[in-house]
């Protein structure tokens, strides 16, 4: 045999059996890391749902400690007029109010958001590089607290809300947190403080915020 028809490699490993074992594991890589992945997804779910339950308890005690039991909190100096601020900033006010201290808790775990731990998100109110991406959570409030004159609204959002209505969402606003395929959905929070996943034939995950007639007809992110 010719001294160039065999390579060795180490204690007699050949070149051929080298590439056959690069070849093995690459088939096991590609079977392996999806996997991998779809037991990520139950966690990353799990980490939503505690995001939206620390919301919804820091909506309680806003209603509690500072809301004379009667008013949800809400962006400082604003609400004067319908429309005057989004869902977003909405929720964004337990971290202004320091109700909600931890910016991470306004972040779904499957999306590319971020407030660049809370620089994004300020310490009042909404600044200039506040956006979509620094809350991925659609909150309720569609409809300001007040009027013009400072009294409430009949569409301002009072303690004795319906149970049974959204208070906040997963956003469609850029990339669906998770997911649009068959295995994908939306992690839907009430007013009682529960949170349901909705699957894609209970949703239309990427425009079932603000979708008139729909469940979450209301939120915005």
């Amino acid at each position: 045999m010719s001294p160039c028809s065999r390579v060795k490699w180490g204690a007699g490993i050949t070149l051929l059996q080298v590439v056959i074992f690069i070849a093995v594991l690459v088939v096991l890589a590609g079977m392996f890391f999806p996997a991998l992945n779809n037991c990520r997804e139950p966690a990353h779910r799990i980490l939503c749902r505690n995001n939206l339950n620390q919301l919804a308890k820091g909506m309680a005690t806003y209603l509690n400690e500072f809301g004379d039991n009667r008013w949800y909190s809400y962006p400082l100096g604003r609400g004067l007029r319908r429309y005057d601020y989004c869902g977003s900033e909405w929720l964004a006010s337990l971290y202004w109010t320091g109700v909600v201290p931890d910016p991470g808790v306004f972040l779904c775990p499957k999306t590319k958001d971020t407030n660049n731990d809370g620089a994004d998100l300020g310490e009042h109110r909404a600044p200039s590089t506040f956006g979509p991406s620094s809350v991925s959570y659609a909150g309720m409030h569609l409809y300001s607290m007040t009027d013009e004159k400072g009294s409430a609204i009949p569409a301002a959002i009072p303690h004795d809300f319906p149970a049974n209505r959204p208070m906040a969402s997963d956003d469609t606003e850029g990339d669906v947190n998770h997911g649009t395929a068959d295995n994908g959905g939306m992690a839907v929070l009430f007013f009682d403080s529960h949170v349901e996943f909705r699957t894609n034939t209970e949703l239309d995950l990427e425009h079932a915020v603000g979708q008139k007639g729909g469940l979450l007809e209301r939120l915005r992110n």
